[in-house]
Formats: C-alpha cells, structure tokens, sequence
C-alpha cells in the first residue's frame, strides 16, 4: 500500500536531548505549554523500546504540584489517556496518505519485510534484520519529528488541554509492559501553561552569493532544544510572496562527535540580473512552525578573476599623489568598488586609505601622502576582494627634518642597567631614532646606537664603580631620508650609590677646661651627607655613636666634648655617610684623659757612704702598682735601672768621684704610667 524508503545513511534527530540509539531503555519526554493547553511529544530511546512501545502503547500521567503557586494539600493525579496510546488502526492512517511523513512513519510501523523471516543462525540475515529495524526505528521517529499527525498517528504525541493556566504539572509517560518482559524508565517533565513564550524567530541569517547560487546560513544550535528542522523560503516579488525552495524540512545532518553551530542551505538562481528575498522559519517537534527570520536580499554575482592594474601615479606640487588603474568595464555590475593600500616602506603593512564605492571608478589622488609610498589596489565585492600583484612606488622631495624627541624619562638599576623612553614622533616618513650619552653635560655626546632604532625605548649598561655621579642622555629623530632632528631635552640620571665615601683624617685630639677637643679634616667625597663620632671609655669594650654631624662646606671640624668625666681616658673614631646611607671605613682611634688629681711625684736622697737612698712622695689618683727607677752615671743617658713596690729604693753600687742622677716614673694598678719625676743629682 505505501511506497517503500529505502535509505544509505542514518540521520542524526533532534529530538529534546538526542536519547535515540540509547544503549539505556527508557522514554524521553518533551513539553511545550500553549496559551490553552500543554502539549507533549515523547519517544523511545531505542528500537527494542519503541517495538515494544508499539505493542503495549503509552500511558500519560498528570501530577498537579503547584496551584495558585502554593503545594495543594493532596497531589491531584489524573490519567490524561483512558487507554495506553500505540500507533492507530492503518485504516486511520490511509485517508492522510499525502502527507508524506505520515507515509513514511505507517510505512515503518506497519511493514516490516523480515517479519516472520528466521534468521537461522545465519549472521548475514541477523545483520540485515538488525540494520532494518534500526533504519525504520530511525524513520519513523524522524517522520513524527516532522508532522505531529504523525507523531499522533504513531501514538507519540498528546495534547493535555485541560491544564489550567493557574496550575503546574509534573507529566510522566511510561510503557505499561510487565518487568519480566522489559523494564523501561520512564519519562517525566514539570511544567505549566503559565511557562508558555512565544516561538523564537532564526537569527544570524546571512548569504553569500555567488554565480546563479546562494549559500545561506544560520544559527541553529542556540535553538535546537526548539527546532528540529526548518523551511527556507524564497521571494521573487520583493517580498511580497514567499515559497518554500524544497520540500519537507530542513534537518541538521553532522558526524557523530561534532557540534556545529550554523546550519547551511544553497539555492540556485535562475538568473544573475534578478533580485531574491529569502527567510527562514524553523519547525518545533510538536510540528509547530516559528516566525520568520529577518529576510534578505541579493542577486547572482559572477566570481572576481581579474586584479586592477595601476598603469600611472603622478606627484602633484609635491603633496599630492595620483593613481590611475585599469580594470574590464563589463565587470562593473558585478563589483561593489576599489580599495586603496599604502604603506610608507615597502614590506610594511598596508593601511586602506580610500574605498570607493562607484565600479565606474579608475582613478584617486592621495592627498596626505608620506615622503615614500607604496601602493596596493583591490576589486572587491560583498563576498570577494581581489589585490592587485605589484606595488606602485611615489615619493615627494623631502629636506625637513623631523621634531626632536620629547619627554625623557628613565631610571639607572641596581646593577647599571639603563632604560631611557620618550614620546613618538607624529612625522609620517619618521624611521626611528639614535640615543647618545655623555659622562659630563659640558662635553661631546657620543652615539650609542649606530643603527636607526625604530622603538621609543633604549637599554643600555653601564659602570656604576665610579665616582662620576650621573650619566646623561640626548635623542634624535631620523626619517627615510637621513634627515635629523635637533637633539632632545637632556635627560640626567643618578647612577646607585656603591661607592662608599672618603674616610675623614683625625688631626688632633686635647683636654682642655675639663672637655675634649677633637679636630679633623672632613671627608672629601662630593656625595658626602654626615660625619659620625663614635667614642667609649677606655675601660669599656662598646663604642657608641656620639654625634651625627651634617656636612658643611668647611674643610676641617672641631669638636668638642663636653660630657665626659674627670681622671677617664677616652677613645674615639670617624665615619663619613654619604646620601645613599654607605660609610667610610673608619679612622684611627685615638684617645685622651681628662684630668682628675692632679699627679705630683717628688723625688728625694740621702747621701752615706758608699750607699745613696730614694725616697718619693706621690700624689694621684690612682693606685701604685710599682715604681721604676731610671739612674744617669757622668751625664750619661737615663737608663732603666731597677723597680720597688715601696716608697724608698737603696743604690749600693757606686764608685768614688763620680756624679749620679736620679729619676722615677710611677706604674699604675690600670698599667698606666705616670710623667717622670724631678731629676736628683748626688756626687760621691
């Protein structure tokens, strides 16, 4: 009775979230509420699901959750089918024959050409027999997919119109079929009238157009959970009248794996001369047809093959270019214009300058062109640009030079690197800059960079072990031409400070009115910020800092110290700080007592014969440890004699008729010593 199809491959549905080929036996189940009613479309998930959907139908539950948005106090259940839906009698499926998807699906259902044909072990028949029913699982779902009446027919497809629009549903779609024979999940959704929105309409819709052929395209992955197909429809009359360009729907085809976003269509054009209007409208899987896509419209255009060829370019007063191109005049309804390219050097990047919009057009004038310029020309249209093969050179007479440099800035590292930056020329034919450097701002700047550089930043390394405290830096502009700009502003820089500052020299140091005075020359470092004086008792093991002094431009320093204490001896050094806080090494130490009791040693002698004896008296502060005795024979030299730890000392050994002298100095429990004594002179 129907037509048999025969098929080579097998197309990918979209039905709600693709379940079909499920290795998992259940139901999908996909709503659309209406303004007066819900509608519902299910589906097996595979073909032993649907064969067994087929024998034992569908049943259609409605759970009433919310009611004027609050949980009634009993869940209201309703069955919305009084019988399990399976597909209809053939005799309800003959007189909608001319509906062809309703042929395809009762064709798929109800003839099945190894039916009752034994397999016999035979793999070849097992195999043709498994990739049949798929063929016909796939088929039919895809045939209800595209015509509710024969999602309907196949008993796949419900309309619940006595929801009400205060209410919300949770539906549930199960096959009452025994577990001994199959379990199957079943299907469930939540939803209400109130959830209803209107069908979206296709968007990004574009053309491309080519010679008598339309490639049209669009999104359709944004509203696959919506649309399942689509029909392209086609105007010749402005507009006014659209038709479909095939039959049936448009189905979204990809490879397992593969998720594309847009769905393309070709048409092909009777003419070229003609104007077409095109829309898009997309089809539900409850066979409900959306609103049109934007329409848009074009013609047939024949493929750009030939490039316009510059065949003159003039220099007009020496500010202006002319080009003038060629390019075959039958074209010219087939293109939209030309586009200009320039580029000051000659494999730099081309900058479009001038489109025109008139086909008729074969000539342009530059009229703010660089000293150099090499141009590029195209023919384009909607869907094509074509260049031209060779560049066309124009210059202008140049003897300006171009501004110098401005806004220096930059910054010495720890380690000596240099990084000097500046503003960018605004001069068209500009081709970089040179950097110079100079120890000392009233001598000759040399080049540090014998090449043109093209970058607003330079590096450079340089000694910071020096005691040349700055470096500076001069920058000028250079343009093809060689010609060159002023120097810039002079840019100073402060090397880091890792030298550190002169030691200063200790001149003198004195008691004086119960203080001490001490006097140095000042270190003679040009970075120099602070002298430090750092003293301690003798006894003491410690120094500490006593003065911070600032510099001055004097070159010597008197200091004195007022806080000291009578009978101590002091010790004191020098440190210089420079401005980046580095000290000198420090000074020599040296030291001063100031007076307590005042010392007084008077040396005595008693003359027998034979012997001579000393006697002392000493006046100090301090502790006698011993006393030495120095003796002078005949006016000889002092030298060193003998000691006593007493007051009295006895020299036995002398010889007649010689002349003696006598003096002490005084040793210190502190290993201090006192000055020497008064001499004493005996004659025996």
């Amino acid at each position: 009775m129907y037509k048999k199809f025969f098929v080579a491959f097998l197309v990918h549905l979209l039905f709600a979230s693709g379940a079909v080929y499920s290795q998992k036996n259940g139901v999908e189940l996909l709503c659309s509420p209406r303004k007066d009613s819900v509608l519902l479309r299910w589906a097996p998930t595979n073909q032993k699901v649907w064969k067994v959907g087929n024998q034992y139908g569908y049943t259609v539950l409605r759970y009433t959750i919310l009611r004027d948005k609050k949980i009634p106090k009993e869940v209201e259940v309703v069955q919305l089918n009084s019988e399990p839906l399976r597909p209809r009698p053939l005799t309800e499926w003959e007189p909608l024959a001319d509906d062809k998807y309703v042929g395809i699906a009762g064709e798929c259902i109800f003839n099945d050409e190894y039916k009752g044909v034994s397999t016999g072990g035979n793999p070849f028949i097992v195999m043709k027999k498994y990739k049949n029913e798929t063929h016909r699982f796939s088929f039919a779902l895809y045939a209800a997919d595209l015509s509710v009446m024969a999602a309907r027919l196949s008993g796949l497809y419900l309309a619940d119109k006595t929801a009400k629009p205060n209410e919300k549903y949770l539906y549930k779609v199960f096959i009452p079929v025994p577990d001994s024979i199959m379990q199957v999940d079943t299907a469930s959704a939540f939803t209400g009238i109130s959830e209803y929105q209107p069908l979206p309409k296709p968007f990004d819709f574009k053309a491309e157009w080519a010679d008598k052929v339309v490639t049209l395209s669009w999104n359709f992955k944004y509203l696959q959970h919506i649309y399942n197909s689509y029909i392209v429809e086609r105007s010749e009359d402005k507009g006014n009248t659209y038709r479909p360009i095939r039959e049936g729907g448009i189905v979204p085809v990809a490879e397992e794996g593969v998720t594309p976003e847009l769905l393309y269509v070709s048409d092909t054009l009777q003419s070229n001369n003609l104007v077409y209007y095109y829309r898009v409208r997309g089809i539900s899987a409850f066979g409900e047809l959306g609103p049109p896509s934007d329409s848009l419209f074009g013609k047939g255009t024949l493929p750009i093959t030939v490039a316009p060829v510059i065949v003159e370019n003039s220099v007009i007063d020496n500010n202006k270019v002319k080009l003038t191109w060629t390019y075959p005049e039958e074209m010219n309804s087939y293109i939209s214009g030309f586009r200009v390219y320039s580029s000051s050097k000659p494999k730099g990047r081309k900058t479009r300058i001038y489109e025109s919009k008139q086909a008729t057009e074969r000539s342009f004038v530059d009229s703010t062109p660089d000293i150099t310029n090499y141009y590029l020309i195209s023919v384009f249209n909607p869907t094509r640009e074509k260049f031209s093969s060779n560049t066309t050179y124009a210059e202008l007479v140049d003897s300006f030079p171009p501004a110098p440099p401005q806004k220096l800035a930059g910054f010495v590292d720890s380690v000596g690197r240099v990084t000097v930056r500046w503003s960018r020329n605004t001069d068209k034919d500009l081709e970089g800059y040179r950097v110079y450097s100079s120890n000392n701002p009233n001598f000759e700047f040399l080049l540090e960079t014998p090449g043109v550089i093209p970058d607003t930043v330079f590096t450079d390394s340089i000694s910071i072990k020096t005691l040349t405290r700055n470096i500076y830096y001069k920058v000028r502009a250079i343009d093809v031409r060689q010609n060159q700009s002023d120097f810039s502003e002079m840019l100073t820089l402060a090397r880091p400070d890792v030298i550190p500052p002169v030691s200063p020299v200790i001149k003198s140091i004195a008691e004086q009115d119960g203080s001490i005075v001490l006097s140095w020359a000042n270190s003679s470092s040009d970075d120099l910020a602070y002298h430090r004086l750092y003293r301690r008792e003798k006894s003491d093991s410690l120094f500490t800092l006593l003065a911070k002094l600032a510099r001055t431009n004097d070159k010597f320093t008197t200091y004195t110290d007022k806080h000291v204490e009578n009978g101590k001896e002091y010790i004191y050094y020098l440190k210089a700080e420079d401005s980046g806080g580095l000290m000198s090494k420090p000074t020599k130490t040296v030291s001063c007592k100031t007076p307590g009791v005042k010392e007084s040693i008077v040396l005595k002698s008693s003359g027998q014969t034979g012997l001579v004896k000393l006697t002392w008296t000493v006046k100090s502060n301090k502790k006698v440890a011993r006393v030495i005795i120095y003796r002078s024979v005949n006016g000889s030299p002092m030298q060193l004699y003998g000691n006593s730890t007493t007051d009295s000392y006895f020299d036995n050994k002398l010889s007649p008729e010689k002349t003696y002298e006598y003096r002490i100095k005084i040793i210190y429990t502190d290993d201090s010593s006192s000055e020497f004594s008064n001499t004493i002179k005996v004659k025996m």
